[in-house]
């Protein structure tokens, strides 16, 4: 397919986004994969424009970490419904009765660990420090022996 650079622009806002993989991109402008990564190699104007919206595909990354890593940080409610039908003699569903359950999640402890590591180091790690002098190490053992005595 000949470089249409419309295209060329849609495919560059649709991969800075961060929402969508190359091929689902490709679908949709209606281009074929191989067209999107010969047009990365022989035009340069497109190459260095998916380069530059790279930096802001992994800043919209970043944020859907962090807004992702929030929601593992803290208790969250979720309601969930189930409607269940009868039928009302005409076949036609009538509402027999709706179930409402909520789900509580608690925190994720890997999560947890994971950002107290990462943002408070100096309390939360895993190496430990030893401090030793440069004296030789030295082994010092007592032993102490008892000597069974028989009763004749």
């Amino acid at each position: 397919m000949k470089y249409d650079k419309k295209k060329a622009e849609q495919i560059v806002s649709l991969f800075a986004s961060g929402d969508y993989k190359i091929a689902d991109i490709c679908k949709q402008v209606g281009i074929a994969e191989s067209t999107y990564y010969k047009w990365k190699t022989d035009k340069s104007e497109f190459s260095e424009s998916i380069k530059n919206a790279q930096d802001a595909r992994l800043e919209a990354f970043k944020g859907m970490a962090r807004s992702g890593l929030a929601k593992l940080l803290d208790v969250y409610t979720v309601e969930e419904s189930v409607v269940e039908y009868v039928d009302n003699g005409q076949g036609k569903p009538k509402i027999k009765g709706r179930k409402v359950t909520q789900r509580v999640f608690m925190p994720n402890a890997a999560a947890i660990i994971f950002t107290l590591k990462n943002t408070d180091p100096d309390n939360w790690k895993d190496k430990q420090e030893i401090e030793h002098s440069d004296a030789p190490i030295t082994w010092e053992e007592t032993r102490t022996y008892e000597a069974d005595e028989k009763a004749d």
